[in-house]
């Protein structure tokens, strides 16, 4: 028999725990628990229990309903305060009598004489949670040492808390292994140590108040065959500790359920509905309604689970009532389900937010615990034509070669998942505003939550601010990681172009600088804007610059076809072309270049791209202007080569990737002195810089007049292009944004 393990939940409430447990239940009158001891012991022997117990606090009647069955034992958890600390702590006691109990309630607000009662009957006994603050009470270091100094045995998994702390309890109690370092503490505070052995030993509990998780966290004693046996391990500290998966999920079924008790006990649940909560909060086992709710939500995950994926699953169930049948009553379900969605996260938030506190106190003893780094890269755009879904798609693959810890995260139904790229399926697509060809996927927030959390991922950069960025930038915060953000595209200035409002601009800039606080560290594109953000209150330790370079082996000079313009578009050859490249939309410029390409009818004009100011440049371009749609590739490449001249009159363009393939294929620019392009170029040297519209045909006039001129600042702008290596920029920038080493280009 030396191998039989047996097991007992050692830490669990019913409904003697009838006090109020925070200040929302004191409000309502919400009791801790109202769960009926005989449910507890059932669902405790279905799960294998081997010994029945509860622990509810400073009290014994529940557990006395069950202390005539033979595998039960009497247990309580009593607050008990410390003195001179001003502070209580929780401490578990097992197999006690009644007349102990009475003992031990006059004791507790003394731990001193408490715990020497403890020790001199031979009572087991626990400290509960013990980096857990309890009413208030600080936890610190001196506190702590004088726990060591009394407790033999630590609770190090308490069921309703995530799991990321038993590192950090087991730990510092190793810290202060050995009688040499006991005696030295008590000698340090002048107490009288209590501890019997020279280690601590370690308990584990559901810490359970609902009845439905009981049992699924346990301590065990090997070869234990009555409660005696069992009670005499734990004394000894010949104990075992185990758990099922911790997380968010036990404290969504503890609260709810004795949210649902304490309505149910007011008859507030309406009849029509109580076979089906009655089966989610398992008061019954009716194998069909499980069957139907199963099938209906089409959930397969375990009893336990099905709270949380109900409240995951609600939000899709909703949102397709709601467009198939609008009214009045399904949007309030639909507003009902986000509420219930949004629970597991508040929830996940506070366990986290204890978790944080817990690893600060581990810091002071030297307990690092750190992960190395991976970040989740999360981007609203990556199948799409743009600057930053070309960044995303670059960033995954130097990941892939390099081994660099990235997964680019998105959310859309025309992605497949690859290696280091996760695709989230999104509830709903939403066309992004003046975009409509561009549509951003609004994921699940459980599932994302549940992703970071379960692949282990230590930050997220959120690359763009559309509905799976800004939702990350929350779970980010939810989970505490470190949270980094890029600033691509000016959308405070497109907003203002397209709405004419400059409230909307000005409320747009302050959400950036908002979030830009907030975040771990905001990432820029050009010295121009991050003298904006500044200027607008983003902290100036908060923001970094980044430059990308160019891919020089495909965008070179030695791609130009003399041939390529007259094949393309049917003209004569050798005619001058004046390139354009990016989205045909409005707060481009494009009216600028139109207006400039009007001045010179014998050239050609060629705007290479797409967007929704396509249809309206159509009705009013001169001949010489063709709308040639997207190009990519070696076909975009060409383009460039051939062309002699890149005009680029966008004022909103925070980096301007675009002009870097003009200068890497060799051509001389004209570009706008708004924005952050011009930082590309040096005025008269490897480009001109214009103002105002007559500018740029005064520019334009100086290069088409003068080859030598052309000549010149062509072989400038390709040697400038050159020495922006594209592999060793965007190395260096996730190397930033994973914390691991300074942008070559940020300056101090």
């Amino acid at each position: 028999m030396g191998n039989y393990l047996a097991k007992a939940d050692l830490h669990l409430h019913s409904k003697a725990s009838n006090l109020p447990g925070g200040w929302f239940s004191k409000l309502v009158g919400c009791p801790e628990s109202l769960t009926e001891p005989m449910e507890i012991y059932r669902r405790l022997k279905e799960r294998g229990m081997s010994f029945i117990t509860i622990t509810d606090h400073n009290t014994i009647n529940g557990v006395l309903e069950l202390a005539h069955l033979p595998e039960v034992f009497i247990s309580c958890e009593y607050t008990v305060e410390i003195p001179e600390e001003k502070g209580k702590v929780h401490v578990l006691v097992y197999g006690i009598t009644e007349a102990q109990h009475q003992d031990l309630l006059r004791l507790r607000n003394n731990i001193y004489d408490f715990v020497k009662y403890l020790k001199s009957h031979r009572i087991a006994h626990s400290l509960a949670h013990p980096l857990y603050s309890v009413q208030g009470t600080k936890i610190t270091r001196s506190l702590l040492e004088k726990l060591v100094l009394l407790f033999d045995n630590w609770e190090v998994i308490n069921g309703t808390r995530g799991d990321g702390v038993r590192y950090v309890e087991e730990s510092i109690a190793r810290a202060y292994d050995g009688w040499d370092k006991i005696h030295a503490l008590a000698e340090r505070h002048r107490i009288e140590p209590q501890r019997i052995r020279d280690r601590i030993t370690f308990t584990a509990g559901s810490d359970d108040h609902g009845g439905m998780d009981v049992g699924r966290t346990w301590t065990a004693v090997e070869g234990a065959i009555s409660k005696e046996d069992f009670l005499k391990g734990l004394w000894e500290g010949k104990t075992q500790v185990g758990t099922e998966e911790l997380g968010d999920k036990r404290l969504l079924n503890m609260v709810c359920r004795v949210g649902y008790d304490f309505l149910k006990s007011k008859n507030h649940i309406p009849s029509e509905v109580r076979p089906i909560t009655d089966y989610v909060f398992m008061h019954s086992d009716n194998p069909m309604v499980g069957m139907l709710l199963r099938n209906f939500l089409g959930i397969k995950s375990e009893r336990s689970e099905l709270l949380r994926e109900i409240a995951k699953k609600l939000p899709s169930f909703t949102l397709e009532r709601f467009l198939k049948s609008p009214s009045p009553q399904t949007l309030g379900e639909l507003c009902l389900s986000l509420m219930a969605h949004g629970f597991p996260a508040f929830l996940k938030y506070a366990q986290k937010r204890e978790e944080e506190k817990i690893k600060v106190l581990g810091r002071e003893f030297g307990i690092l615990n750190g992960r190395s780094p991976k970040v989740a890269y999360l981007t609203d755009t990556y199948h799409h034509i743009n600057g930053v879904a070309r960044s995303a798609k670059l960033i995954r693959q130097i990941a892939l070669e390099e081994d660099l810890p990235f997964t680019i995260i998105v959310s859309n139904s025309q992605v497949k998942e690859e290696e280091k790229l996760i695709n989230l399926e999104p509830i709903v697509e939403i066309p992004t505003p003046f975009y409509e060809e561009l549509k951003m996927g609004l994921p699940n927030l459980i599932e994302l939550m549940d992703l970071l959390e379960r692949e282990g991922f230590t930050q997220v950069h959120i690359a763009t601010p559309g509905p799976l960025g800004l939702m990350g930038f929350l779970v980010g915060k939810i989970l505490r990681l470190r949270i980094t953000f890029a600033f691509h595209t000016d959308i405070p200035t497109y907003a203002r172009t397209y709405t004419g409002d400059p409230e909307v601009e000005s409320l747009l800039w302050k959400a950036f600088v908002f979030l830009g606080n907030i975040s771990d560290r905001f990432f820029v594109p050009s010295e121009h804007y991050k003298k904006l953000f500044v200027s607008k209150g983003l902290q100036y330790s908060k923001i970094s610059t980044f430059k990308r370079g160019v891919d020089t082996e495909l965008f070179s000079p030695y791609k130009r076809d003399e041939d390529f313009w007259s094949k393309r578009l049917g003209v004569k050859k050798h005619q001058r072309v004046i390139l354009y490249v990016g989205r045909v939309s409005k707060e481009k410029g494009l009216d600028t270049f139109l207006y400039t390409a009007r001045c010179f009818p014998e050239d050609l004009f060629v705007i290479v791209g797409d967007g929704p100011y396509r249809k309206e440049i159509e009705g009013k371009k001169p001949k010489n202007v063709h709308l040639l749609g997207y190009m990519v590739g070696e076909e975009l490449a060409t383009a460039y080569a051939s062309s002699d001249v890149f005009l680029f009159p966008s004022e909103t363009e925070t980096y301007g990737q675009v002009v870097l393939e003009a200068m890497a294929s060799g051509l001389p620019v004209v570009v706008s002195s708004k924005g952050a392009s011009h930082e590309h170029v040096q005025e008269g040297v490897n480009g001109f810089i214009a103002t105002k519209p007559e500018d740029f045909i005064e520019k334009l006039s100086l290069l088409l007049s003068s080859e030598n001129l052309r000549r010149s600042m062509s072989q400038e702008a390709l040697y400038y292009a050159r020495s922006l290596d594209m592999r060793k920029t965007y190395i260096d920038y996730m190397l930033a944004i994973a914390g691991l080493g300074r942008l070559v280009h940020e300056t101090c």
